[in-house]
């Protein structure tokens, strides 16, 4: 397993992405952006290998702790929806999800504190 902290995450629905490119990046559809996720402790990107009959997957999952007055709107109400998500790390940008495997999205709050976590199946 692979534990990065990231410093900002960026979320999109995948059906406001055009394409992804020979690079790997995500070519957003014409006036669509990148959300920024306002988050309240450093985000967490993990990845996994996990071995089945069906072959070995990888799991990559994104926590975010955001105030629960930070909550997002689109993130609420897309709840059920799949995302792609730009991570920046140490200079770094990567992302998480593809338009043939996006990531989910799980919220859970307490009133004060919301976390999001998105995941991310696909084949390893």
């Amino acid at each position: 397993m692979s534990k990065i902290i990231c410093d900002t995450v960026h979320c999109i629905l995948a059906q406001e992405v055009e394409t992804i490119d020979e690079t790997g990046v995500p070519v957003l559809k014409k006036e669509k952006e990148w959300i920024k996720i306002k988050s309240y402790e450093k985000p967490v990107y993990r990845s996994t290998i996990k071995t089945s009959d069906a072959g070995p997957t990888n799991e990559e999952t994104v926590s975010v702790k955001i105030r629960h007055i930070d909550i997002i709107k689109p993130i609420i109400e897309y709840c059920g929806f799949h995302f792609l998500l730009k991570l920046t790390s140490d200079e770094h940008v990567f992302y998480v999800g593809t338009l043939e495997y996006p990531a989910s999205i799980e919220l859970s709050s307490n009133k004060i504190f919301d976390d999001i976590t998105f995941r991310a199946l696909s084949p390893a």
